[in-house]
């Protein structure tokens, strides 16, 4: 696996096990505690119970900032569809779809059949070589649906925004997904250097896109530490799994669901571009 793949799958698990231990408290609370309040039967409040409330109240700030961020990107999606366009051509063996902009742009859009699209303006600007530079890069995003893994990444950082491991977590994720998409259009052109000249002319380029371009090798994640992530993930799983089919509470300590997380945690570290 590639120094980046580990980077996105280390973020991949700082968000599965954010969201898990979500829906693990909220199963508990819907499933083994609240019925049981209603009918004034509950017993007297331990220490999982003092847990699982702050946990359900973290739930309950999650849901009220998911609401917003949804909205957003519905915004975002439907500006997106007003753009003005002018045809499509074939590019570097790729349909593309040209839009009128005075900005010089190329972008990849569309959740679960991506398309892709570039500006008049950037075909004005960029010379035959760089202009299938970016289209293999934008190519690569459409192949492995990054609008909708961005997407998802976007809903989880605005969600768990109130925890700084997950704050910067759409940035991260975009970065990376970059950078895998920069590997892929310099293997289909065979040179860094048409990749470089386009980024220069389409956009201020990322420290790290540029660290790339130039060879430098991105900073892994250490397999131990992103297997330790994966199990800790996987018994998060199994433990949500358990509450849904169990017909009674699997009796994990609440207040011990947040451990779960640190080997997700560590191993995001090492993507947390800044």
């Amino acid at each position: 696996m590639s120094g980046v793949r580990r980077l996105e799958l280390a973020l991949a698990l700082v968000a599965g096990s954010a969201a898990l231990i979500a829906l693990i408290v909220a199963l508990d609370v819907l499933r083994f505690h609240l019925p049981a309040l209603l009918a004034g039967s509950h017993a007297p409040p331990g220490h999982h119970d003092v847990a699982l409330a702050a946990l359900a109240l973290a739930d309950a700030l999650v849901a009220w900032r998911l609401g917003p961020s949804l909205w957003r990107q519905a915004r975002a999606r439907r500006r997106l569809r007003g753009l003005p366009l002018l045809g499509r051509r074939e590019i570097a063996g790729h349909s593309v779809t040209v839009v009128r902009d005075r900005r010089p742009l190329a972008f990849c859009a569309g959740l679960a059949r991506p398309a892709l699209y570039v500006s008049d303006a950037a075909l004005v600007r960029l010379c035959e070589p760089e202009l299938r530079a970016v289209i293999e890069h934008e190519a690569h995003h459409a192949r492995r649906r990054d609008p909708l893994r961005l997407l998802a990444a976007q809903t989880a950082a605005d969600a768990f925004g109130f925890l700084p491991p997950l704050r910067d977590l759409a940035r991260s994720n975009a970065a990376l997904a970059d950078l895998a998409a920069d590997a892929a259009a310099v293997a289909a052109v065979g040179s860094r250097a048409p990749l470089a000249a386009a980024l220069l002319a389409l956009e201020e380029p990322a420290p790290e896109r540029v660290d790339h371009l130039l060879g430098r090798p991105v900073a892994p994640v250490a397999p131990g530490v992103l297997a330790g992530a994966v199990v800790a993930v996987a018994a998060l799983a199994a433990v949500a799994v358990g509450h849904v089919v169990l017909p009674v509470d699997p009796g994990v300590p609440a207040w011990l669901l947040p451990a779960f997380a640190v080997p997700a945690l560590l191993a995001g570290r090492a993507a947390a571009y800044r």
